[in-house]
């Protein structure tokens, strides 16, 4: 009995090949290739799992990757409901003109922007440290802006000028009416981001070249499937510990984003 690698599967007619022969070309078989006898079972390894996590830093790698999504998370979604706050509430010449020209900085490739971003923090300084990935988060983005923008504008003015009435000021109306009834919004803004955040790679790849001790979990993994390429068994481990934070991330957020609904009265 030969063990044999099939190339091509047919009803009546299957091809295959010799792994210790491939020079001799297909080999064609006639007949149901769903009746021969597999050389292969289903073998979960979890040993797998052991040796990718002693392979690489993955403590490192995650850590370093919550840390910069956990902290441009919050710098998103805080500057983003400031800005909202501003054109959803405030009366500011050309509002609308200047929320045009936010909008369309959406559709601006991040290539474009690039190396001008680049020698700006290379004069800076701050090539090969977090900065030129933490610091862009916390000037709000277009999208998040609109968001959050569109949910302001559902929750009754009336509000505001009940607390306005009772000496509110307008952070103070902001931190303690808005917020609260924007749960929902700000949880789907921080879903977006984390997971962002959580899968960048062109970002860390330039700016922390030189830097391996602060590499996120994209490019330690990128690195690691270059040196085990052969060892698809470890590649697909390392790619399931890395999905272990993001669920769990998703599933409770998932249930704030749906508690929020209800608390806002907005299901119906």
């Amino acid at each position: 009995i030969k063990e044999m690698a099939m190339v091509i599967k047919g009803r009546g007619q299957s091809q295959f090949i010799d792994p210790d022969n491939p020079e001799a070309g297909l080999i064609v078989w006639d007949g149901e290739w769903r009746q021969l006898e597999r050389t292969w079972e289903f073998d979960p390894q979890w040993n797998n799992f052991i040796k990718a996590w002693n392979t690489i830093n993955f403590i490192r790698l995650l850590g370093n990757t919550l840390m910069y999504a956990s902290i441009t998370t919050f710098g998103a979604v805080i500057s983003a409901s400031l800005v909202a706050y501003g054109f959803a509430r405030f009366r500011i010449p050309k509002k609308n003109v200047l929320f045009i020209l936010m909008l369309s900085t959406v559709i601006l490739p991040s290539a474009v922007t690039l190396i001008p971003m680049y020698f700006v923090f290379l004069q800076l300084g701050w090539v090969g440290t977090w900065l030129p990935l933490i610091v862009p988060a916390f000037f709000s983005w277009g999208t998040n802006v609109f968001l959050i923008r569109q949910f302001f504008l559902s929750i009754p003015r009336g509000i505001d000028e009940a607390a306005m009435m009772d000496g509110a000021s307008p952070f103070r109306i902001f931190f303690s009416i808005i917020l609260p009834q924007s749960v929902p919004a700000l949880t789907a803004v921080a879903l977006f981001h984390f997971f962002y955040a959580w899968n960048d790679f062109f970002g860390p790849l330039i700016y922390l070249a030189g830097s391996p001790e602060k590499f996120p979990i994209t490019v330690g993994l990128t690195a690691f499937n270059r040196l085990y390429a052969q060892s698809v068994n470890l590649i697909q481990a390392s790619a399931i510990i890395t999905l272990v934070i993001p669920v769990i991330v998703f599933f409770f957020a998932q249930r704030i984003f749906m508690q929020g609904i209800v608390i806002t009265g907005i299901e119906k």
